[in-house]
């Protein structure tokens, strides 16, 4: 996934995005944070058992990072879920906020598996600035899609 194109995301907000906790809840309803750029054996196992070889987690709150209301925020994303289940893709809740509070905590899918095509296709029609992609190295990273 190449992340490194140039982009109409402000410097500010990229780094929101980097310097943020990635949380999942798990099968067990065990929470981790992930980070981008650190590897999460966590994760890992969670992809192992489940014989995942990738992941992506993505929301469909607030689109191109413009507030909407919680009614909006909520109906896409159940959207968003209800396609990803769909699609026969396993998936565990999770929240991506940054540590600071610059922005509020936005409710995410850590979705498995969603074929590797797609994954830029899934935020763009979201209207997600980005989205983190995992392989089975297990290191989240940062993919833009505008």
């Amino acid at each position: 996934m190449n992340t490194t194109e140039p982009t109409a995301i402000s410097p500010e907000l990229l780094a929101i995005y980097r310097g943020s906790d990635y949380r999942v809840t798990d099968e067990g309803g065990r929470e981790f944070v992930m980070h981008v750029g650190q590897p999460s054996p966590t994760l890992g196992a969670l992809m192992a058992r489940h014989d995942a070889c990738s992941a992506v987690f993505v929301s469909a709150y607030n689109p191109a990072s413009e507030p909407r209301t919680e009614a909006e925020n909520r109906a896409a994303q159940a959207r968003l879920e209800q396609e990803v289940v769909a699609q026969g893709c396993r998936i565990f809740q999770g929240v991506g906020e940054d540590p600071d509070g610059g922005c509020p905590g936005e409710p995410c899918l850590l979705v498995f598996d969603w074929p590797h095509e797609k994954v830029l296709a899934l935020g763009r029609a979201y209207g997600q600035n980005a989205l983190l992609w995992v392989g089975t190295d297990t290191v989240p990273r940062l993919v833009l899609t505008r």
